[in-house]
């Protein structure tokens, strides 16, 4: 009985080592598979469409409509698993793209033939694994840009953001890295900011800025902005609010608040306060 149960266990132990003596076995032969990452695809396929894009295409491709092509109708010149023959040529890939990639396995290389990219064994030059191919740069279920690459960029700004930094012309906020906001209620324009002045047929149906003032647009808002300092002393409208639709009835005319003054913009005063020379003030001056 213990003669039977010896003889079990030995079977049952060479039925579990046998796949990886198989797999060990098969890297000696012609069966053996190296599988290429999805990932390495993806890099391969958008490195070559971003050159594509930019009107390059490898040393013996021409660009087509849509992808780098050999001249005329050049066939498939390599066969999965067999020797690529001694007359076909092949190119390393680019070191840029290479960088990118995971290593390739010792005695192996990444290779280009014509417009597809393959990994051959060295010593034999036996094509053991297609990468892909860059005869299609505008297939749309591509992306140019991988979910990888997003997150690199992403881990490098936020990393700099972190360490107490932004990019050149952001300003480091709550949230992030934002865009300087080109003017701020009370402060002086930068001298490189360009603005312009509002178009005369406004102009004419608004009363007079008190002197030393003008009203400017810049971006989407439209500004009091006093003319020596570029200061902007009142924010007018922001054009990026405007209503969808006329108000049903005509609003009250905006006040502007300059220094020392009430300057009221509209046809008359607010119920109760009478219009002088100087603003609104309630009759008699009342305090």
């Amino acid at each position: 009985m213990r003669g039977i149960l010896g003889l079990l266990g030995a079977a049952l132990c060479l039925s579990l080592m046998s796949p990886a003596w198989a797999d060990k076995d098969k890297g000696h032969g012609h069966g053996h598979k190296v599988f290429v990452t999805e990932r390495d695809r993806l890099a391969v396929y958008t490195f070559y469409r971003s050159e594509f894009v930019g009107g390059r295409c490898p040393p013996g491709l021409a660009r087509k409509e849509n992808g780098c092509l050999p001249p005329g109708q050049a066939g498939r010149l390599w066969m999965l698993g067999a020797p690529l023959p001694p007359a076909v040529m092949f190119y390393p890939l680019p070191a840029a793209l290479l960088g990118q990639l995971t290593p390739a396995p010792e005695g192996y290389q990444y290779v280009r033939i014509n417009d597809d990219i393959v990994l051959m064994e060295l010593g034999t030059r036996r094509i053991v694994e297609p990468v892909g191919s860059i005869a299609n740069l505008q297939d749309a279920a591509r992306p140019l840009v991988t979910d990888r690459d997003r997150d690199v960029v992403a881990a490098y700004y936020r990393d700099d953001y972190l360490a107490g930094n932004c990019p050149p012309g952001l300003v480091r906020t709550d949230q992030g890295c934002e865009p300087k906001r080109l003017w701020a209620l009370g402060e002086p324009l930068e001298p490189s900011v360009t603005y312009e002045l509002l178009p005369q047929p406004l102009l004419g149906q608004l009363d007079p800025v008190p002197d030393g003032f003008t009203y400017i647009r810049l971006g989407g808002n439209i500004l009091l902005m006093s003319v020596d300092t570029r200061i902007i002393r009142a924010e007018i409208v922001d054009l990026s609010r405007l209503p969808l639709a006329r108000p049903a009835v005509a609003s009250a005319p905006a006040a502007v608040v300059v220094p020392g003054r009430v300057e009221y913009l509209g046809a008359g005063c607010p119920p109760g306060l009478a219009k002088k020379h100087n603003g609104c003030l309630p009759p008699g001056h009342a305090k």
